[in-house]
Order: structure tokens, then C-alpha cells, then sequence
């Protein structure tokens, strides 16, 4: 080469090593950008990570409490239905959040808005329990004022009923009959009567007499009157033929010897029933048990020697 070229461009050699220095230069940059590209990548994942994990851990916290706020306002009556809408709407955004590997600035960014949104719902809905639970306060007082009215009126009802059934009782023990100036006569075979006691011999019938007392309170009404006369044996003595019959008080079934029909008026009405036993009387004593109706009016004993 000619002096004049070596001036002109240089030498080989000088030329090989500027292109050498400049292609290091060219390639150590590109691997310092790669460098320091991966770094930030790194740093943008593992905040990414952070931020995530926390997201996470506050829509869980926000899912509990909202549970809570669920659960208290349903027992106070409030409507639940678009709080159970929106805590499986968080549910999902939650399940969204994990299922996110690469780092998704955007995605970070709307839940951390929301969050945000989600706890001033959770402060709002502790004022609505709040005022739900004036309400309900206000409502178990009345309710205990009704439910002590209406015992009282329950009381005062019962307390009436029984007063009404207690002075029907009275009216109706106050209007049975009553029989007075019980007496007993034997009648012979020449149908002389003689009162009280008397021997088996002298009697081939006897006769009850009585009264029946005033009572102002007994309407006029018609009764059947019914003697029992009971044997020493304590039997009521009983014959078909001779008028006896029978009659049922409380489920059981009793006999009368002798029964009259008669029609109630207060005016002291006299009564007698006589009554042929068609054998001779057994020693010892006996009773006369009145009947009015199905109870007892009078009674009284006589003695056969």
C-alpha cells in the first residue's frame, strides 16, 4: 500500500479494533438494558405479589365482616338479598385475584378502589343495624304491652266466666227444691194410718207425706218427684208392677219405688205417695230418700220392730 493510502484510511489493524470496541460497546449495553429490564420486571411481580396477598387477606376480612352484618340483620328483619349478591360478587373477585400469576397493575388498581368502597358499606350497614335494632327495641315494648293487656283482658274475661258460672251455680243449687215436714204413716188392713214407727204386723202400707218449700227463686216448671224407699239391707225396694222404675245420674243407673209428676208454683204444694210393698216388712230400719229430678230434696228414717 502507498504511503499516501496508509494516510488516507489507516491501517487494518487500527480499524479492527475500533469496530471490535464499538460491537462490545453495542452488545454490553443491550445486555445492561436486558439487565436492568428483568430487574423491573422483578421488583413489578414481586410488588404485584405483595399487593395481591393483601387484597386478598382484606376481601377475606370484608367477606367475614360482611357475613356478620348478614347475619344480625336478617335476625332484625332487614332485607339481605343484595348483601348476599354483592359478598358473592367479592367471592368471585377474590377467586379472581388469586387465579391472577402475572402482575396486572389495572386489576390491582379496581380492587384496591373497591375495597375501599366495601369497608364504607360495612360502616354503613353498623348504622342500619343500629336503626334496626331502635325499631325492634320499640317493638318488643309494645309487644309486651299488648301481650300484659291482653293477659289482663284475659284475666278479667276469666275471673267474669268464673264469677258467671259460680253465680249460675248458686241460682241453680238457690232453685233446687226442697222437701219439708217429712212424715211417715203405716196404714193397716182396715186403712187406719198411723204415724212413726210400727211393728211388721201392723202394716200392709205405708205413706210418705211432705211438702215441698217455698222458693222465690225456682221458676214454675215441671219436675218429677221420686221416693226411694231403702230396706235395712240398704236396697231400695223395687217392683215394676207396683210403679217403680229406674233413672241415670253421672253415668250410673238408679231405681226409685215410687215417682210422681208435678208442676212447680211456689204455693208450698202438700204431696203423698203410698205405696203397698204386698208382703210384710222386714225388722229394722228404713229410709225415705225424695227425689227431685235426678237429686236428693229430703230424706228421713222410721223403725219396723
Amino acid at each position: 500500500m502507498s504511503e499516501v493510502a496508509k494516510k488516507k484510511g489507516g491501517s487494518p489493524d487500527k480499524i479492527r479494533i475500533v469496530l471490535i470496541v464499538a460491537l462490545i460497546i453495542i452488545v454490553a449495553g443491550a445486555g445492561f438494558k436486558i439487565y436492568t429490564d428483568n430487574e423491573s420486571n422483578n421488583a413489578l411481580q414481586a410488588e404485584f405479589d405483595a399487593t395481591k396477598i393483601t387484597l386478598t387477606t382484606k376481601l377475606d376480612s370484608i367477606s367475614g365482616q360482611l357475613s356478620n352484618r348478614i347475619s344480625e340483620i336478617a335476625k332484625l328483619g332487614g332485607n339481605i338479598d343484595s348483601l348476599v349478591t354483592l359478598k358473592d360478587s367479592i367471592t368471585a373477585q377474590r377467586d379472581q385475584l388469586q387465579r391472577t400469576r402475572v402482575a396486572n397493575k389495572a386489576i390491582i388498581q379496581r380492587l384496591d378502589r373497591k375495597v375501599g368502597g366495601y369497608e364504607e358499606l360495612l360502616l354503613a350497614k353498623d348504622d342500619e343495624i343500629a336503626a334496626l335494632k331502635v325499631i325492634n327495641t320499640k317493638l318488643v315494648e309494645e309487644n309486651i304491652d299488648l301481650k300484659t293487656e291482653k293477659n289482663e283482658l284475659n284475666s278479667t274475661i276469666r275471673k267474669a266466666t268464673e264469677t258467671q258460672q259460680e253465680l249460675k251455680q248458686q241460682i241453680s243449687l238457690a232453685a233446687k227444691l226442697k222437701a219439708e215436714n217429712v212424715k211417715i204413716f203405716n196404714i193397716n188392713a182396715r186403712g187406719k194410718e198411723r204415724e212413726g214407727d210400727f211393728r211388721s204386723r201392723q202394716a200392709e202400707k205405708i205413706k210418705v207425706t211432705f211438702n215441698l218449700a217455698d222458693n222465690p227463686v225456682a221458676p214454675v216448671a215441671g219436675h218429677k218427684i221420686m221416693i226411694q224407699l231403702v230396706d235395712p239391707a240398704g236396697n231400695v225396694v223395687f217392683d215394676i208392677a207396683r210403679g217403680s222404675g229406674s233413672f241415670t245420674v253421672d253415668g250410673r243407673e238408679q231405681t226409685f219405688t215410687a215417682r210422681q209428676e208435678i208442676l212447680f208454683d211456689n204455693s208450698k204444694q202438700e204431696m203423698a205417695f203410698v205405696y203397698d210393698k204386698g208382703s210384710e216388712f222386714d225388722e229394722g230400719e228404713y229410709k225415705i230418700v225424695i227425689l227431685s229430678d235426678t237429686y236428693e230434696i229430703g230424706r228421713t228414717t222410721f223403725i219396723v220392730r
